[in-house]
């Protein structure tokens, strides 16, 4: 069984129909009223000639009686063509509210995707932050490697410093044995301490410019960091601002749809007092048409009588049909008016939960990007003190070299000097006469010339 689907009615349809039917009666009332004076003239042609004068106004009456249902034809024809109007008026407002109704559960369609939109894109901010986090982790790794590979080099280098020594030893004590030599390898000691020198503070120049580009990556990444956090603060801000806004357009509609219910109602209710109105007004008419009518023509008195009877209690009938589907309206449009205001709530309720909703996400989103600021100014410090250790270390190990190339360089020349003292010492030995030895040439050269 197909379920009946009901279908208010517009005031204005309302109007007509009661119009119509109204117009329905007084046609029916005057072809009653015709037929009888119909009737009474039929029977007036029978009687004397001294009734004339009784059948000409009978005859009279039947004429205006004809005019009358004329008159009702033609108010019957208007009424059914206002009520065809107003039907098809009702049907175009029917449709312009399905309409309405359509276009909300649209925008109520439409408001639930973008919550899920920005779900998404908070989801996706904070992959982003995540990717971002595990790109400055390896960062971080690729600088601790780095720093390792450094470490490796300064070990090389103290290796071969440890060999450099070895070899200066090797060279002292070949300097020993020549001068020549010693002042050689003096030289490319000092030669060799002052490249030392230099590529020492080449790599101190080298670690204080990494340091200073760490620390202004720090600071540019804290920056953006809160940069990001203030940009979301305001989407946030802005997001609920713009759902206040809504919450408040839309209480303002229901607002207005309550009024122009409560407007209608009036309308309806002013429209139905109109009609009763008109309808008393119609029964007086009628009633006063009806005594003209008895007292014009007493013959029929009786039968009028009991039309009359008849007519009143159809009229009466009408009129409580009237009130019946009246009552019917006024309920209908009460429940009309409850659920419209109902559904006002609900929607109003939903509005407020999306604003908490929207709230508690711009929160988290705010603290999640507070908490990654912190963590990014808590790592940028932690990189920029393990920068400075670095420094200070490089900086006590180059100045521990030097002193050691110092020492090395002070007792090079201290052997260099010794190296020099010996060798004054064996020219000065070289120099100097042979001692006599015995026999002395003089008596050896006597002793074969007296042979």
């Amino acid at each position: 069984m197909s379920e009946v689907k009901k279908v208010k009615l517009s005031p204005n349809e309302i109007r007509t129909a009661r119009n119509a039917a109204a117009a329905e009666k007084t046609l029916a009332l005057a072809n009653k009223s015709m037929l009888a004076a119909n009737q009474a003239a039929a029977d007036a042609k029978q009687v004397l000639e001294a009734k004339q004068i009784i059948a000409a106004q009978k005859e009279e009456i039947a004429n205006q009686a004809r005019s009358a249902y004329e008159v009702a034809v033609e108010q019957q024809a208007l009424a059914e063509q206002e009520q065809r109007a107003a039907i098809e008026a009702g049907e175009k407002e029917r449709a312009d509210a399905e309409a309405a109704r359509v276009a909300k559960i649209l925008a109520a369609q439409e408001a639930v995707a973008a919550k899920a939109l920005a779900k998404e894109q908070a989801r996706q901010r904070a992959l982003e932050a995540a990717a971002e986090k595990a790109a400055r982790k390896q960062a971080a790794e690729e600088a601790t490697a780095l720093k390792k590979a450094q470490a490796e080099e300064k070990k090389r280098a103290a290796a071969e410093a440890a060999a450099q020594k070895k070899a200066e030893a090797e060279a002292r004590k070949l300097a020993a044995q020549q001068a020549a030599a010693a002042q050689k390898a003096e030289a490319e000691a000092k030669k060799q301490a002052a490249i030392e020198a230099a590529a020492l503070k080449k790599a101190e120049a080298e670690a204080r410019k990494l340091a200073a580009q760490q620390a202004a990556a720090a600071k540019k990444a804290e920056a953006e960091a809160r940069k990001l956090a203030a940009q979301q603060a305001a989407a946030a801000k802005k997001a609920e601002a713009e759902a206040k806004k809504q919450a408040a357009i839309e209480a303002a509609a229901a607002k207005k749809a309550e009024a122009e219910a409560k407007k209608q109602a009036a309308i309806e209710a002013a429209a139905q007092k109109k009609a009763e109105a008109e309808a008393k007004k119609q029964a007086a008419l009628e009633a006063a048409a009806r005594k003209k009518a008895e007292a014009e023509a007493k013959k029929a008195e009786a039968a009028a009588q009991k039309q009359a009877a008849a007519e009143a209690a159809a009229l009466k009938k009408a009129e409580a049909e009237a009130r019946k589907l009246a009552a019917q309206q006024a309920a209908a449009e009460k429940k009309a008016a409850a659920e419209a205001s109902k559904q006002a709530a609900l929607e109003a309720a939903a509005i407020r939960k999306a604003e908490i909703e929207a709230k508690k996400i711009a929160a988290q989103e705010a603290a999640a990007a507070r908490k990654l600021a912190a963590e990014q100014a808590k790592l940028a410090a932690q990189e920029l003190a393990a920068a400075r250790k670095a420094e200070a270390e490089a900086r006590k190990a180059a100045a521990a070299q030097a002193k050691q190339i110092a020492q090395e360089a002070a007792a090079a020349r201290k052997a260099a000097n010794a190296l020099k003292k010996a060798e004054a010492a064996a020219r000065k030995a070289a120099m100097a006469p042979p001692e006599p030895v015995w026999p002395f040439p003089e008596e050896d050269s006597k002793e074969v010339s007296s042979v």
